[in-house]
């Protein structure tokens, strides 16, 4: 598991039984998740964007306002911590073609890490919206552990499953190269990013239950 530490053990901690049973979990985050000083504060009209669950964990006090998110995961995230939240797409691009058809005298404000692909502020700026950003976290990257390179050096199969473009060019460039490794991606950004490993598959949505089902016919085939 190459995901920030608590992410991870979410995930497999929400693993289905069945798959959870037939897989032994080694932990080796290549990016940890660094919280910024300082706080934000919003406007009463502003209505937060949350394109990740370390948005909401390190974002502004939920004040019981709606909020617009990226995923079933970051929602529920963002309703435990008290937003009134709607999923409004899977991806970046589903978001955006979301809010865009909502009135353009509703402002947002894209609460992010600092590395983030999609340009959500520049587009819904485009599209009439005034947007703005905040930055509340860093993603750091960090160096793949010993112990998993060893598991990929060995004969017996290991599956990586990869969420991000930039944490699959980490892991790309660090991993070994062996004929037991088999890579899962979230999407095919991911998988393009993981080059030159080639995906075993390619997660059929961006989200946990999508990556389990791959997860699964990944180990499955063998």
């Amino acid at each position: 598991m190459t995901r920030p530490r608590a992410a991870a053990e979410r995930f497999v901690g929400n693993m289905p039984a069945e798959l959870r049973a037939r897989v032994g979990p080694l932990f080796s985050p290549v990016m940890r998740i660094e919280g910024l000083s300082g706080t934000v504060a919003l406007t009463k009209s502003e209505i937060p964007i949350f394109t990740s669950s370390n948005a909401v964990s390190h974002g502004p006090e939920s004040d019981g306002r709606p909020a617009y998110c990226v995923g079933v995961a970051t929602t529920k995230w963002a309703n435990q911590h008290g937003w009134g939240a709607r999923m409004a797409g899977e991806d970046a691009d589903g978001l955006v073609s979301y809010l865009e058809k909502l009135p353009p005298d509703q402002p947002f404000v894209h609460v992010r890490g600092r590395h983030t692909r999609g340009n959500i502020v520049a587009r819904l700026q485009v599209s009439g919206h005034s947007a703005r950003e905040a930055i509340v976290y860093e993603q750091v990257l960090q160096p793949l552990s010993d112990a998993a390179k060893n598991a990929i050096s060995r004969e017996q199969m290991v599956v990586a499953p990869l969420f991000s473009p930039r944490m699959a060019a980490q892991f790309a460039n660090q991993a070994p190269r062996a004929t037991s490794l088999r890579v899962v991606a979230m999407s095919a950004a991911v998988a393009n990013a993981a080059q030159p490993f080639t995906a075993a598959a390619i997660a059929a949505r961006p989200d946990a239950p999508a990556m389990y089902d791959a997860i699964a016919d990944v180990i499955s085939a063998g």
